[in-house]
């Protein structure tokens, strides 16, 4: 069962937090974490073994998993960006760096520099399902 409301309070939460690297920080991959563990009551994401403090870190780890894509293809199961559902994490690429948003509906939200970022759900190139 997914938690939409509490899913809500953490996006919420987060509106204001400008992106910040780390586990407990708010980069794409731990807002992802955070959002994903509010609406399922788990952490599908855990497998990715993130620990950086920086982007030059989340690089290195990323890189040695496959990219950032193939990361999540191993935790996560792809789904069509179509059929993603609210919750369900998506890919998007700007200027030429993949980031992970999460899906709300007709919108995808994710880290900025000054906070959260809605884009249109059409620029997600590839999306998992949290169910």
């Amino acid at each position: 069962m997914r938690d939409h409301d509490a899913m809500i309070a953490l996006v919420e939460s987060r509106a204001r937090a400008p992106l910040a690297w780390g586990d407990q920080a708010n980069d794409c991959v731990s807002f992802a974490r955070a959002v994903v563990t509010a609406l399922i009551g788990r952490d599908p994401l855990a497998g990715l073994g993130h620990h950086w403090t920086s982007q030059r870190g989340a690089q290195r780890v990323l890189r040695r998993l496959g990219g950032l894509e193939a990361a999540v293809d191993s935790v996560l199961p792809r789904i069509a960006p179509s059929m993603a559902k609210r919750g369900d994490v998506g890919l998007v690429t700007i200027g030429g760096i993949d980031s992970l948003v999460v899906v709300e509906g007709d919108t995808v939200v994710g880290p900025g520099d000054h906070g959260l970022v809605r884009l249109p759900r059409r620029v997600i190139t590839a999306a998992w399902s949290v169910a």
